[in-house]
Formats: structure tokens, C-alpha cells, sequence
């Protein structure tokens, strides 16, 4: 699922250090490019006619090299066309740079270019998997939300932890809910054998009495 996305035909992202203030500045792009791997990567949203991102100042002056790479390593995973200052560049695009925004968005496409019902049965797996699933992991999310806002004390914080809990036990959960019917009710409409190396049990046979056994 992790995969680089297919590269996008728009202009480049450029990463570079403005020259009037200083800072790293990303611009450019589709658009789309103002995209969580900027700001899942100590950048800032300005929209200012144009929508563009700086580097936080949260980031110390000796790691703002090494923040600027990933940022472009990210970008260049995600699909898009970057032209960085030389000290920003790096022509990796590894897996590990994907979002797991990406990498829930590479799933729908294939569920999208999937062959038939059965094919789309068995990509939903990840998705309502019960311990590791992505919908099981917003659960927790959610929850860990929660827990957060039990302990921050503010007047509000027992209200929006309440909140966390209901958005995961009474919106969640119909979704998940909805997702596992759907997933079973696709594979019940393919007449696809079963996978090499298993094999459905017997059924029971039926006694005179017409019970089975």
C-alpha cells in the first residue's frame, strides 16, 4: 500500500530560502501540493492570494536543512515535481516518506481499478481489519484524543473528551458496521474458486429425519 503515487503534471513545488526574510519557503505546484507533506513536516499554510507554506519557527536553525530535505523527499513520493536549493535536494523517494494519508489514498485507488467484487472484498480487509485495520486505528485515535483531554483540566476538556468518545463509539462505529456488510456482501456475489491451499468444510450430512449431523 505504501507506494509512490504516479508523478503529477503540474508545475514543480519549489523548496527554497527566501532571500528577503530569511525563511524556507515551499510554493508552486497543483494546488494539491499544499499538501500534508508539508504541513506533517514543520511547514506553516499562509494563503495570501496564493496559498504557499514556510518553515515553522519552532524548527532550531541547524535542523532546518534536514526538515527541508524530507519535506521535498515527501513531496517527490507523493508525486510531484520539486526544484530545491542544492542543500534541500534529494532524489529518494522512498516508501517511508509516504503519508498515511497517502498510502489510505493509494488504497482507494486500488479498490477504485479493482477487477471485480471479489478483488475490492479483499482490499477492504485493510480497512476493517479488528486490531490493525485503518478503521480500528482511528478508534484508537480517537480514544487517545480522549485520554489527552482527561488530563488537560481546562473548563471545555471533559466535554471535547466526551465528544472523542461518542464521535468513536456512535459515528464510527456504523461505519465499521456498514464497511464489514459490504465487504462480505461483495464476496458472496463472486463465484471466484477458493485460494490455492484452503478449502471450505463439508456440510453436515442430513439424518432420515432431515436434522443434521
Amino acid at each position: 500500500m505504501n507506494e509512490p503515487a504516479t508523478p503529477r503534471e503540474a508545475a514543480p513545488v519549489t523548496v527554497a530560502r527566501d532571500i528577503d526574510t530569511g525563511r524556507i519557503i515551499a510554493r508552486g505546484g497543483d494546488g494539491l501540493a499544499h499538501d500534508p507533506s508539508l504541513e506533517r513536516t514543520f511547514f506553516l499554510r499562509e494563503v495570501h492570494g496564493t496559498t504557499w507554506h514556510r518553515m515553522s519557527p519552532t524548527v532550531l536553525p541547524e535542523d532546518q536543512a534536514a526538515v527541508a530535505q524530507l519535506a521535498v523527499a515527501r513531496l517527490q513520493a507523493a508525486g510531484y515535481r520539486v526544484e530545491a536549493d542544492a542543500e534541500y535536494a534529494i532524489e529518494t523517494t522512498q516508501d517511508r516518506y509516504v503519508t498515511d494519508g497517502r498510502s489510505i489514498a493509494n488504497l482507494a485507488a486500488t479498490i477504485r481499478d479493482a477487477a471485480g467484487p471479489a478483488e475490492v472484498s479483499d482490499r477492504l480487509e485493510e480497512v476493517t481489519a479488528a486490531h490493525d485495520g485503518v478503521l480500528a486505528a482511528l478508534d484508537q485515535l480517537l480514544h487517545s484524543l480522549a485520554a489527552v483531554y482527561d488530563g488537560l483540566g481546562g473548563p471545555a476538556d471533559r466535554h471535547i473528551a466526551a465528544r472523542m468518545r461518542y464521535l468513536a463509539e456512535h459515528r464510527l462505529g456504523p461505519i465499521t458496521a456498514d464497511l464489514l456488510h459490504t465487504r462480505a456482501e461483495l464476496a458472496d456475489r463472486s463465484t471466484a474458486p477458493a485460494r490455492p491451499g484452503t478449502s471450505l468444510p463439508a456440510a453436515p450430512a442430513p439424518t432420515a429425519s432431515g436434522r443434521t449431523r
